[in-house]
């Protein structure tokens, strides 16, 4: 019996199926509609990257006697003598002119420096270090000057309040 039923299994693998139908499928009235298919996203891209290749061929050979664009894009970014030079000159002239101002700033009249600041202190803000003997400002009449302004808007004020009083 086991050696029958082997058998009946075997014939019955090497028998062609026959396709299934469905109930639906068996009154086939009508054709199923055409379908247009076009190109695939493969090919469209396959195109795309040729032409794309074609034209980055193109940008990247050069013509007779021209460097081509990525020998121009590094070029723009090394560095070369004739810049360094340039650079120096404007450096070496820009702090000559910061020495002349600070020359005029310092050795000029006492009627050039009149600073109005709302307290004395701010004339001498910087660290004292690295200074010469002798090139601090006397700060004498920087404190008169901002006393007898306070005094006379002192005065002022009580001037209107004692207006303002009677």
């Amino acid at each position: 019996m086991f050696a029958a039923r082997q058998r009946a299994a075997c014939m019955a693998r090497q028998l062609q199926r026959t396709a299934r139908t469905y109930a639906s499928d068996a009154h086939a009235h009508h054709k199923p509609a055409a379908v247009n298919e076009s190109f695939g996203l493969g090919s469209k891209l396959t195109i795309a990257s040729f032409f794309s290749g074609v034209v980055i061929y193109q940008f990247f050979v050069p013509g007779e006697g021209e460097k081509s664009a990525v020998l121009n894009l590094i070029d723009k970014y090394t560095s070369r003598p004739q810049d360094w030079e340039e650079i120096n000159a404007v450096h070496t002239k820009a702090a000559q002119q910061a020495s002349f101002d600070r020359n005029l700033f310092e050795n000029g009249g006492s009627n050039q420096r009149w600073v109005d600041v709302s307290y004395p202190e701010a004339l001498q803000s910087h660290a004292p270090r690295n200074i010469q003997a002798g090139h601090l400002n006397n700060m004498d009449w920087a404190i008169e000057h901002f006393r007898q302004q306070h005094n006379q808007e002192e005065e002022r004020k009580a001037a209107k309040l004692a207006q303002k009083q009677e």
